[in-house]
């Protein structure tokens, strides 16, 4: 990777982006400690649409209209947050492209992380503890272990105060 750079060729980074506190602190720790002049930044979001329940009547009534506009909102609540990121690049005089994918958050960062050849991800840490990444998954977590380029997970603020121990207040 390192040659490739010296020839000429821009680093491409992939920011995953959700919209809350973590991705905007991995997004800022990017652009504060991370960025180069000619960075193409691929600041991406994943769209995950929940599933349908197991009844297609369960109140008795069809509720596809329902269904619809609940899948329009979540589409429309996604495009939102890549637009706030977009003018947050645009304030900061960084080039990006916004990229939105359908599906499971970890796997939907792997698969555009090889597509776009990018040679580093960034993300964001919520700070589960060991048993809570056990029981919900980390979207981190996949990604350190799956994506075929190195990946920089920008831990909460709090995360190593005291030791790594939790304040008891």
């Amino acid at each position: 990777m390192a040659k490739e750079q010296e020839k000429g060729k821009n680093r491409t980074v992939l920011i995953a982006v959700d919209g809350s506190e973590h991705s905007n602190r991995a997004f800022d720790w990017y652009s504060k400690n991370f960025y180069k002049k000619d960075d193409e930044i691929l600041v991406f979001h994943a769209h995950e649409i929940p599933s349908l329940p197991a009844t297609p009547y369960p109140y008795g009534f069809d509720f596809s209209e329902g269904w619809q506009k609940h899948i329009d909102d979540s589409d429309k609540k996604a495009r939102a947050i890549l637009e706030s990121y977009y003018k947050k690049c645009q304030e900061n005089n960084l080039k990006c492209r916004l990229i939105k994918e359908t599906g499971n958050p970890g796997e939907a960062v792997c698969k555009v992380a090889k597509e776009r050849n990018v040679d580093h991800v960034v993300m964001g840490s919520r700070g589960l503890g060991t048993v809570s990444r056990a029981l919900v998954g980390s979207v981190s977590d996949y990604c350190l272990h799956h994506a075929n380029v190195p990946v920089s997970v920008v831990p909460p603020p709090d995360r190593f105060q005291h030791h790594g121990f939790a304040n008891s207040n």
